[in-house]
């Protein structure tokens, strides 16, 4: 993954560390001019996924075949697909895999809270990289010109902080 974007140390095998979505949030950081763009996406998902009007879907995906990861995978892609849809197209396309993997996670916290599933590190990592793979798929984009594009906000061509404005640090 690109670095700026998802922290390389987040969740490493023999890290120990459990996959949750305060770890994902803490470890996703967006260019300036792309946070508000990934907020308003999160939230926006987050009301899709535990609104009174989608929370029985939501149930009823649960229940269907396939794996918890394929579930959280397919279930979250899709979700970003209506949510891009009903915007117009207009969220920024750098945001909805970041999005994603943010609420991947929320949804497996949501489980594991609610005594429905026992969500493993395991079990999100495949509902991230199915996400992904679909969303790429979506788009038309193969994983090559994803990365390109991931690389571009890598931290190499963010500014460090006092590199901004002239303030020292």
């Amino acid at each position: 993954m690109a670095d700026g974007l998802i922290q390389d140390s987040m969740a490493q095998p023999g890290n120990n560390s459990e996959i949750n979505a305060n770890v994902i949030k803490q470890n996703i950081q967006m260019p300036p001019e792309l946070q508000e763009a990934y907020e308003r996406v999160v939230i926006a998902g987050m009301k899709v996924m535990f609104s009174k009007e989608s929370h029985d879907f939501m149930l009823r995906q649960l229940q269907q075949g396939g794996t918890l990861g394929e579930k959280l995978g397919k279930g979250v892609a899709g979700l970003l697909l209506v949510l891009f849809k009903q915007s117009n197209e207009t969220i920024p396309p750098q945001v909805i895999i970041p999005a994603g993997v943010e609420l991947v996670a929320q949804a497996a916290d949501f489980l594991k809270e609610a005594g429905m599933e026992k969500p493993t590190n395991d079990d999100i990592g495949q509902g991230i990289e199915i996400m992904i793979n679909t969303i790429l798929q979506k788009f038309g984009v193969s994983p090559d010109q994803m990365q390109q594009m991931l690389n571009q906000y890598s931290n190499q061509n963010i500014p460090a902080p006092n590199q901004m404005g002239g303030q020292n640090a």
